[in-house]
């Protein structure tokens, strides 16, 4: 693989990692790793959800567990939106396939990969696991070698320079200080933030309109009676059209579980208002943490 130039603009940095990746996916879906393994980096961490694992071998391990489950590989894979700034590039994906339980299988995939030195250092995977549990056999698959660690990524995103207006920093501070507003709960903080008729995705589960980030935000009114304690960006890139951060929230839950979960977040910013916000989850450790059935009257 050739590398870049120390001198090399961002730009170039971005389009260089963007394509890298694009090569490593494509070698990745193969389950090979002859294919993929020249990709990595000597000891790089992989992200499912919540579970960090380290090494070639976690990678491998997913590999080996892709054979079973996708049998005859994948349908398609579609690319919704790819943003790729500094050593990061955000991907979110559409994936189809048959899977190991003769089940056809949809669902989004939200990926950020860490680049250094021309390898990827960093792999993290979220998908709506709900539809994923319903759609493959998953007692094909004995107990994993490394079960694995709950852990978000020890990254912190440093927001744009004070002096930097460029259109993805502008796309930042809009996509912030919207986060900032929508996880208050509050619609007035919130709703003059968003374009007329905005999309809201979680997971599998798409909504469109302010009513349905007012209906998400009811909902955090009951499932954080205490608001949310903490949000950290662990990544935060921008192109000044989307904005993609792979971010953890804390909080406390309305049965008194300590709740911590990465999410996956691509945003689309139109005139300093949000157009869109695609949100992918660790839905696992979210069902673990909450009572859903209480959201059944809202």
């Amino acid at each position: 693989m050739d590398g870049m130039d120390e001198a090399a603009t961002p730009a170039a940095t971005a389009a260089h990692n963007r394509e890298l990746v694009d090569t490593y996916r494509e070698a990745f879906s193969s389950f090979d790793p002859d294919r993929y393994g020249p990709f990595l980096a000597e000891d790089p961490v992989y992200h499912a959800g919540m579970t960090m694992r380290r090494g070639r071998a976690a990678v491998d391990a997913n590999t080996g567990a892709g054979r079973v489950l996708y049998p005859f590989g994948a349908l398609r894979s579609t690319t919704r939106r790819v943003v790729a700034q500094g050593d990061w590039v955000a991907e979110l994906i559409e994936r189809e396939a048959i899977t190991n339980a003769d089940a056809h299988y949809e669902n989004v995939y939200a990926m950020f990969y860490e680049v250094r030195d021309d390898r990827v250092a960093t792999q993290v995977e979220l998908l709506d696991f709900r539809v994923a549990a319903d759609k493959f056999d998953l007692t094909a698959l004995g107990p994993p070698a490394d079960p694995g660690v709950q852990r978000v990524p020890t990254q912190i995103a440093a927001p744009p320079a004070a002096d930097d207006h460029s259109p993805p920093a502008e796309a930042i501070r809009t996509v912030i200080g919207f986060l900032d507003a929508f996880l208050s709960f509050d619609p007035d903080r919130f709703l003059d933030r968003l374009v007329a008729d905005p999309l809201h995705q979680v997971g599998m589960t798409h909504r469109s309109g302010r009513e349905a980030f007012l209906a998400m935000a009811a909902a955090g009114r009951v499932l954080y009676p205490d608001g949310i304690a903490q949000r950290t960006h662990h990544v935060l890139v921008s192109n000044g059209t989307t904005v993609a951060t792979l971010c953890s929230l804390r909080a406390r839950t309305h049965i008194g579980v300590d709740y911590e979960n990465l999410y996956g977040m691509f945003v689309d910013v139109h005139e300093g208002r949000v157009a869109a916000l695609v949100e992918v989850y660790d839905t696992r450790v979210g069902d673990a943490a909450f009572d859903l059935s209480v959201l059944t009257t809202l």
